[in-house]
């Protein structure tokens, strides 16, 4: 007799529950918001628990509306416990019956003990959530059952047995329900501080990678500098070789300054302007800078398609995008072959296929192909495909790959058309 009800209200505070990680837990989490989702969703549970009551005799309402109150207790702020607090007795007083003065003092009962724990013995209170909150609910549903057994003698001289049979089950719901609550409460904030460890442990891999990336790729230039400058200051150097040995410390520093500006454009990416180009001249343009790169690999690039079509990026992004993965694909044909570069219109996007024959890819080495500073060369640190990745991002475009092991891979880059 009514435990269907009671279980209804058990449903209505799981389903807040869920909401509460949906909607917090699994977004940002920020602690500003953490005491206005908690009212708004105990406020509902509240409302929704004492809308959908078992009643037993009149004037008295029994249900779950107690679980979420201590919800709030334990995880709420201040804020919250004044929220609830007006929406609780506002809404009690609107429905009215005898019950109304007995759930006052259970109320209070229930925010003394609290209170009393939270600023006496706040340790206890944060390692045996569980034990105090089965206790509190145990005195507090064991109060309120008292006053509807005096209510009941005071109105019939004596007690039904159904009706202790039913305040019997109406306490061990309330606090199998509360054990519930905690426990799914408890578990969210579990796994949202594991998600936290975890991305920071990210965070500190990511950083040592780039840290040992930058000093990898800087190393070389500044030792090469680094010699010649030593050489100048012993004047070691004929005067013939000065001006060729300059001209070399300089490029070196050009590179350096290359390579610091990759990282500073992943870092913090500019904004640069867009224009109509004709992406079948920026491929040719493309050939034509990797055609030194890929007859040092005795590799072949073809090119299908000159018809003009047009897209709207910068040009000297989209060309720096398109030598990382060609490049990339002429590295990875070690013993030669042909690299093909086709373009075509598809539907309203313009796909690029950069198409070598080279070693091939297997699908843990795809997925992880765009992952900070993961690279299946032997010495590459995986900036180019980052940076690459990003200036399609910014085009709304994507990157997908096809490949198999010691077979061909593609790179179909779709970019938005005019």
């Amino acid at each position: 007799m009514g435990i269907p009800t009671l279980l209804l209200n058990a449903f209505i505070i799981i389903i807040c529950i869920l909401c509460y990680q949906v909607f917090w837990l699994d977004k940002d989490g920020r602690e500003t918001r953490n005491d206005l989702y908690i009212s708004l969703l105990s406020s509902i549970a509240i409302i929704l628990c004492m809308t959908f009551p078992f009643n037993f005799q009149s004037g008295y309402i029994y249900d779950l509306r107690l679980i979420p109150i201590l919800l709030v207790f334990l995880y709420g702020g201040f804020r919250s416990f004044i929220i609830i607090t007006f929406v609780y007795l506002s809404y009690r007083f609107y429905l009215g019956g005898n019950g109304f003065f007995p759930s006052v003092v259970v109320y209070i009962m229930t925010i003394t003990i609290t209170l009393m724990f939270h600023y006496f013995l706040p340790s206890y209170l944060k390692k045996r959530k569980i034990l105090f909150s089965t206790l509190l609910i145990f005195i507090c549903t064991s109060s309120f059952s008292a006053f509807a057994i005096m209510n009941q003698m005071r109105i019939n001289d004596k007690v039904e047995t159904s009706f202790i049979h039913f305040l019997s089950n109406f306490i061990v719901i309330n606090i199998l329900t509360g054990l519930l609550s905690i426990y799914l409460i408890e578990g969210m904030i579990e796994k949202f501080k594991m998600k936290e460890k975890i991305q920071r442990a990210e965070k500190f891999y990511a950083i040592s990678e780039m840290a040992a990336s930058i000093a990898h790729e800087i190393r070389n230039p500044l030792t090469t500098v680094y010699g010649f400058m030593q050489l100048f200051n012993k004047n070691e150097i004929l005067e013939t070789y000065k001006d060729e040995y300059l001209q070399v410390m300089l490029m070196e520093l050009e590179k350096t300054q290359l390579i610091i500006e990759d990282y500073m454009s992943l870092a913090k990416p500019q904004i640069c302007l867009k224009e109509s180009l004709d992406i079948s001249q920026i491929v040719q343009q493309v050939i034509n800078a990797i055609s030194p790169i890929a007859l040092l690999h005795n590799v072949e690039v073809k090119t299908s398609n000159k018809d003009p079509l047009y897209i709207n990026a910068n040009a000297d992004k989209i060309k720096r995008c398109l030598i990382n993965i060609a490049i990339n694909g002429i590295e990875a044909m070690v013993h030669g072959g042909i690299l093909q570069i086709n373009v075509k219109k598809m539907k309203n996007n313009v796909v690029i296929n950069i198409i070598d024959s080279g070693i091939g890819m297997s699908p843990e080495e795809i997925k992880r192909i765009a992952m900070p500073f993961y690279s299946t060369k032997e010495k590459g640190t995986g900036l180019g495909t980052m940076i690459s990745y990003g200036i399609i991002k910014e085009l709304n475009g994507d990157i997908e790959i096809k490949s198999k092991k010691g077979k061909e891979t593609c790179f179909s880059i779709i970019i938005p058309s005019l």
